[in-house]
């Protein structure tokens, strides 16, 4: 009989920084390529980035992008949570589908963290949709140590609905 063998999560080489003006082409060819943005959704990562690029305290909506070889492969967007002291929203984290699997999403979590606690974050909110396109996303936040807070069915539209999903930052 074989003996099992624990195979550890794919380990990310690239770099996570602060996303540049000149990485929006890219970013956005990222929220596409995913295939779970539709057409408001790409306007809404534009309008975000062009609040970030103006100032990030100012717009509230801060990017990462993972960078690697050059080129970017993945971003998240995260900001505080109006009205609360410690809250935080992690918006999107995406990576492009050839470079999925490979640790850019999980490098870009564990960033996303560590900024958030830098600033006195004690939570992080994540709110996504229910449909089998996302079952990827939400088990990912889950192995990410997320914990689902809530589903609303039918909030975003029949058949779609909305899961809340919470870490608490120790």
């Amino acid at each position: 009989m074989a003996a099992l063998v624990d195979v550890p999560a794919p380990v990310a080489v690239g770099v996570v920084q602060p996303a540049l003006p000149a990485d929006r082409d890219q970013i956005l060819e990222i929220a596409a390529a995913t295939g779970v943005f539709n057409t408001i959704e790409l306007d809404v990562v534009v309008e975000l980035l062009e609040g970030y690029y103006r100032g990030p305290e100012e717009s509230g909506y801060h990017f990462l992008s993972y960078r690697e070889d050059g080129r970017v492969w993945g971003f998240a967007t995260w900001g505080p949570r109006p009205l609360s002291e410690h809250g935080y929203d992690l918006y999107w984290i995406a990576t492009h589908p050839s470079a999925q699997r490979r640790g850019v999403a999980r490098a870009l979590m564990a960033e996303v963290d560590a900024c958030i606690r830098a600033r006195g974050g004690g939570w992080v909110l994540i709110e996504t949709s229910s449909t089998p396109p996302y079952a990827a996303a939400r088990a990912f936040y889950e192995r990410c140590g997320y914990q689902c807070l809530a589903v609303l069915d039918g909030y975003y539209r029949d058949g779609d609905g909305l899961v809340i999903y919470v870490k608490r930052l120790g």
